[in-house]
């Protein structure tokens, strides 16, 4: 199994190689590598966070203006927002680039937004979500039943 990681640093991609050996990690560190990654290897699972805050914001995706418009033109709040929010704009772009059947987990604990999760779950059916705070064998478990 080969599980692409899209993350904007190293945790995921060391905790799962360390806690949950056996499928073949790749990183991507934002959008453009994970397309460039997709575009040259099959990849049956993507592991995708959800905060970007260390991307240098040249390379967040979305829209600054529509961000900065939504924060009453606070540009730092604005910024902050596309980073917090990255793994969605993400998941999006994979969408738009004809990757939406590559079953994504993201990195967000939903427990408390469930019906933000149906929304995105409508737009993206082949979508799941795991806390941080889960532990490796059910990781291991969703990976095997998402990309077995």
């Amino acid at each position: 199994m080969r599980v692409l990681i899209i993350e904007d640093g190293n945790e995921y991609l060391e905790s799962l190689t360390r806690f949950v050996p056996g499928p073949a990690y790749i990183q991507a560190r934002c959008a453009a590598e994970a397309l460039q990654h997709l575009a040259g290897a099959d990849t049956d699972v993507i592991y995708l966070d959800m905060r970007f805050d260390r991307l240098e914001r040249s390379r967040l995706l979305g829209s600054i203006d529509d961000a900065v418009r939504r924060h009453n033109g606070n540009v730092e709040r604005g910024y902050r927002y596309l980073a917090n929010n990255q793994g969605l704009f993400i998941l999006e772009e994979l969408r738009t680039n004809g990757y939406e059947y590559i079953p994504v987990i993201l990195a967000y604990d939903f427990s408390h937004e469930l019906s933000r999760f149906e929304v995105l779950a409508r737009r993206h059916p082949n979508l799941s979500w795991i806390p941080d705070a889960i532990s490796p064998e059910e990781i291991r478990a969703r990976l095997d039943r998402l990309g077995g």
